[in-house]
């Protein structure tokens, strides 16, 4: 794009958006997808979606996870920055437990877990499950765009542990299920787009996680980390630790993000 038509379009975009930072990364987005006018017809269109209330990450279609690009649209939430401090979790007990080579992620949406772990560290067998038939095509279809993976990953349909069976058990189990008390007023961008069934978690937005502590020791193979990692709200902390000690679970961790927030636990039997 010529760079005073381009510059003259940041304005226009920044005067219809009130924010240049939002202009400027869609009129990128704009030009690395096609060449000058249609750029700037694509850009313009951009902007009046996401003025209408379209997340930004559906409208470019991609979003960025770790080293990750991945597919997103409405067939699955948004991967998060948080999320990414899963990741970083299930790392530091895949070091601390040399033995760890099954692992198990629930409610895998986007793929955005499971594909991270893949990326980043060899020799797991990975599988990655959902409920959702419309997720299970967005992770398939971002698993099959990687290359170069250092583990294997399986994307499976399963609702929790139901279908599960055959694989034997597992050494590690994260998951960002669910988790937002169905009574929550949440911001439009989200409540209108993003899947409800990988938001809300019932009237306690504890009904997934509940179901997971109870199930995930039967599925923990014996000898092995025996560890559950889980996201949960803010709010969850303690509720979450009362619930795994009262599943026998023997040492119970609860981590804070980036913000300081009590944003996951840390379970092992």
């Amino acid at each position: 794009m010529h760079e005073t038509a381009e510059g003259d379009l940041l304005g226009r975009l920044a005067a219809m958006l009130g924010s240049l930072q939002l202009s400027k990364w869609i009129l990128d987005e704009a030009s690395s997808s096609c060449s000058c006018q249609q750029a700037q017809d694509l850009a313009l269109e951009m902007a009046t979606r996401y003025l209408g209330g379209e997340p930004l990450q559906y409208i470019f279609g991609h979003w960025s996870f770790r080293a990750l690009d991945l597919k997103c649209d409405e067939r699955a939430l948004i991967p998060r920055p948080e999320t990414e401090l899963l990741v970083d979790l299930a790392r530091a007990e895949i070091n601390a437990n040399p033995g760890t080579v099954k692992v198990l992620e629930i409610g895998t949406g986007t793929g955005a877990i499971a594909l991270a772990l893949a990326t980043e560290v060899s020799g797991l067998s990975i599988v990655a499950t959902d409920v959702s038939l419309d997720a299970l095509d967005l992770a398939g279809e971002n698993l099959a765009a990687q290359s170069g993976l250092k583990s294997n990953v399986e994307i499976v349909y399963s609702d929790l542990f139901s279908s599960l069976d055959e694989y034997g058990g597992f050494d590690l189990i994260v998951s960002n299920p669910p988790y937002i008390p169905s009574s929550t007023e949440l911001d439009p961008r989200v409540a209108s787009y993003e899947p409800h069934q990988a938001l809300f978690g019932g009237e306690d937005g504890l009904s997934v996680i509940r179901r997971i502590i109870e199930g995930a020791p039967s599925m923990l193979r014996p000898g092995a980390a025996q560890t559950v990692i889980i996201e949960i709200d803010e709010t969850h902390g303690s509720k979450v630790g009362e619930l795994a000690r009262h599943n026998g679970y023997s040492d119970v961790r609860i981590r804070k993000d980036l913000a300081g927030k009590e944003r996951f636990a840390c379970l092992i039997l």
